[in-house]
């Protein structure tokens, strides 16, 4: 049987009683709660009582932000934005601007793009969590600990090529609303914003943490009539949906497409491949059955579980440089990298 090199992800399930979660809610940690497959991030930049915190570099703060916001594009158009949450790959966006697909083009700061479905999302709230299909990038945003309505917020339009521009807005107060559903939603946020704003644009502090996002949600018209309206969700409505997120909800994993087992030749160290899958990354980057790999990116390899982790440290679509012995004759081999079948 074909081995299948795949990422190993610590997944947690966690049922956590209504108590505790407003109360993780409630908590000072700077943090979006961890998904699904992510060691926690550091949870507070508090500083100890007496400890006054520096006053945030404005244009710098700006600058980081745009490098976790992302423009969702669909046949080359922009229809939204979204957030790339903390160093987590994983995209936190609007609902709504996937329309009736759960598929869309995520446009870096950059400028790459890279293809992206829904692995989690909430018509109710109109929040949406997607999947890259490729790549880790995770030049993310925190979750800001600021009263919205007390502090500067901006947000961001569709600038030159769909790239996102910076957009002052105001936090006016609370608002309740309902979905399309027609549930009750309370304590969302009320702003105004000096250009349109796309659904999924975050709403940021001057210190660039995001205070909420920008979604689509109802006020009553006549007769009942769903007349919709952007507000924002804040910072506890985006924990109690994260918090929630499917297990399997993570990035694919990147497949090598090998069957291996460590070599017994004496004196010699690395994984025999003993057999490749038909079209596999394997197989099209030249390697051979009988092949010796001895070396990954520079890092010895003597078992297939050490083979499995250092695999395991790319996305897909990267390079991975191997070190290889065939018929006696080293070689280096670039294979790039896809998700398994």
């Amino acid at each position: 049987m074909i081995l299948a090199v795949r990422t190993r992800f610590l997944l947690v399930t966690t049922v956590v009683a209504a108590s505790t979660l407003a109360a993780a809610f409630a908590a000072a940690d700077q943090y979006l709660p961890p998904l699904p497959g992510q060691q926690p991030a550091p949870t507070s930049t508090i500083p100890p009582p007496g400890v006054d915190m520096p006053e945030p570099d404005a244009a710098a703060s700006i600058d980081r932000a745009k490098r976790g916001v992302v423009t969702l594009e669909q046949g080359g158009r922009a229809v939204g934005f979204g957030t790339v949450l903390g160093a987590d790959p994983r995209i936190l966006t609007s609902l709504s601007a996937l329309g009736a697909s759960d598929q869309c083009d995520v446009r870096y700061v950059d400028g790459h793009t890279v293809h992206a479905r829904i692995g989690h999302k909430d018509a109710t709230l109109d929040l949406a969590l997607l999947i890259p299909l490729s790549g880790r990038y995770a030049d993310g945003l925190a979750a800001s600990e600021s009263d919205p309505a007390a502090v500067e917020v901006k947000s961001f339009g569709v600038g030159a090529q769909n790239r996102p521009s910076v957009a002052p807005a105001k936090v006016k107060g609370r608002v309740q609303v309902r979905a399309k559903d027609n549930t009750e939603l309370a304590n969302l946020l009320d702003f105004d914003a000096k250009t349109a704003l796309l659904p999924g644009a975050p709403l940021i502090d001057p210190s660039g943490s995001v205070v909420g996002v920008t979604v689509r949600e109802c006020r009553a018209g006549d007769a009942g009539a769903c007349v919709v309206v952007s507000v924002a969700q804040p910072i506890a409505a985006i924990r109690n949906f994260l918090v929630r997120t499917p297990v399997n909800a993570v990035p694919p994993s990147p497949w090598l497409g090998i069957q291996g087992a460590p070599d017994t030749t004496p004196n010699q160290h690395g994984v025999r491949v003993l057999a490749i899958a038909p079209s596999s990354p394997a197989q099209s980057g030249g390697l051979k059955p009988q092949d010796l790999i001895f070396i990954v990116d520079g890092q010895p390899v003597e078992t297939p579980e050490r083979l499995q982790e250092l695999i395991a440290k790319h996305a897909v679509g990267e390079n991975v440089k191997l070190q290889v012995i065939t018929a006696g004759k080293p070689r280096e081999v670039t294979i790039a990298l896809r998700a398994a079948p």
